[in-house]
């Protein structure tokens, strides 16, 4: 079996939903690392020291042997709400997957010898863009609602990676574009309109292959607008238990890839 095969089946094996192999040349080039740094004040944590924001390369500060990343994805269908609902501490789908990664990358480096590095989920702390490893690795594609949108289970899922020290075969990009014939339900569905017009900021990059929403149809400062709210409305329910951030999800329950009996209008 070919070494991206068995890295993929281990993946698999430890509860990944979906797994595939990106080149680590190619990550670095991809559209969202290109355009980053031009999509105007982005900064987060991590992005600005002593009142400066770091220069690109401390960003994106890889180590050099890394030569292609393993990405996967764990399955957040809608019948399954808490593994999204944030604690304080972070989400179950995410400690999911973190255990996932972590018995996966010690299986790589016991049964294969491949030398492998964790990353942080934040770009500004080490990590990579997820979305964009997780098209060029052929697990599906950017959508015009500005997520990953895969074959079986739409934009239903939660990304991680690890770094492997291997030039390993990449299993993608692969062919797929539900979006193209798309009544695009996900820009129609969000109440704050995030996706309803162009952003001037990304119409006005010229050199990135993609935008945000594949038009530059996002607006992030609307989407956090709402998370805000989502923040506000979970404090008034607090009834002594645990406090749980139930984040708005409309753009990702209306699409229909990866739906069974999904209907064709709202």
């Amino acid at each position: 079996m070919s070494m991206d095969k068995q890295i993929i089946d281990i993946a698999l094996q430890n509860g990944a939903n979906l797994a595939g192999i990106a080149d680590m040349a190619a990550l670095r080039s991809s559209p969202s690392h290109r355009i980053y740094t031009k999509m105007g004040d982005y900064s987060g944590v991590g992005t600005v020291k002593d009142g400066e924001a770091l220069p690109y390369d401390q960003l994106f500060n890889w180590p050099d042997s890394v030569k292609s990343v393993l990405v996967v994805a764990l399955s957040h269908p809608k019948d399954l709400p808490l593994l999204d609902w944030w604690d304080g501490k972070g989400t179950s789908g995410n400690r999911m997957l973190m255990a996932i990664i972590k018995r996966t990358r010690q299986q790589i480096e016991t049964d294969l010898n491949v030398n492998t590095h964790p990353l942080h989920y934040y770009v500004e702390k080490g990590g990579v863009f997820l979305k964009d490893a997780a098209a060029l690795a052929g697990l599906g594609c950017i959508g015009e609602n500005n997520m990953l949108v895969t074959p079986e289970y739409g934009p239903r899922v939660r990304l991680r990676a690890l770094f492997l020290d291997a030039e390993i075969a990449p299993t993608g990009p692969v062919a797929f574009d539900p979006c193209a014939d798309c009544k695009v339900f996900c820009r129609r569905v969000c109440p704050e309109n995030a996706m309803g017009e162009k952003v001037p900021g990304l119409t006005a990059i010229q050199d990135a292959a993609d935008l945000p929403a594949r038009d530059g149809s996002y607006n992030r400062g609307l989407c956090n607008i709402r998370m805000e709210k989502d923040i506000s409305d979970s404090r008034k329910t607090d009834d002594g238990a645990p406090v749980l951030t139930k984040y708005c999800r409309k753009c990702e329950f209306v699409c229909p890839v990866g739906r069974k009996g999904a209907k064709d209008s709202l």
